[in-house]
């Protein structure tokens, strides 16, 4: 993210304009296993993936005409802090514990500040959107 060194390749979902014919559930036993999962300490991705393996669900999206998250927000069983700034703080933790240990790793360095710039990016935006209050504070976390 912080270089240019690679491109753009990636794979992409395909979205179809309606629900697929195959699948058996109805809308409101989608929700409720989604609501199911969460509570049952399932992560948002994980759902997804769960979904589409052992449920054959392509994509929630398609099948309810909106995403995972809206459907937890509905439900009321939303994350304190999202899930993908969770991943950077976890993340942000263990190259913090290496650094220590390893005060000589000057790659490592940098990539610790790479990652809290990232976090802060992430927050700011966090909280422009609304998704955190305004004194929501990192260092409570960390």
């Amino acid at each position: 993210m912080h270089t240019r060194k690679r491109g753009k390749s990636k794979s992409r979902k395909v979205y179809g304009q309606e629900k697929p014919d195959w699948i058996q559930f109805s809308n409101d036993e989608v929700e409720k296993m989604i609501v199911d999962m969460k509570k049952s300490g399932t992560s948002k991705s994980n759902i997804g993936i769960k979904l589409r393996d052992q449920y054959g669900i392509p994509g929630v999206k398609t099948v309810l005409g909106r995403k995972i998250g809206s459907v937890l927000k509905d439900a009321g069983v939303v994350d304190p802090v999202p899930e993908d700034l969770m991943n950077l703080i976890r993340k942000y933790q263990n190259v913090s514990k290496h650094v220590e240990a390893n005060s000589k790793d000057h790659s490592n360095k940098r990539g610790q500040m790479l990652l809290m710039a990232k976090i802060l990016r992430l927050v700011k935006y966090y909280k422009r959107v609304g998704y955190l209050s305004r004194e929501w504070n990192l260092a409570r976390v960390l």
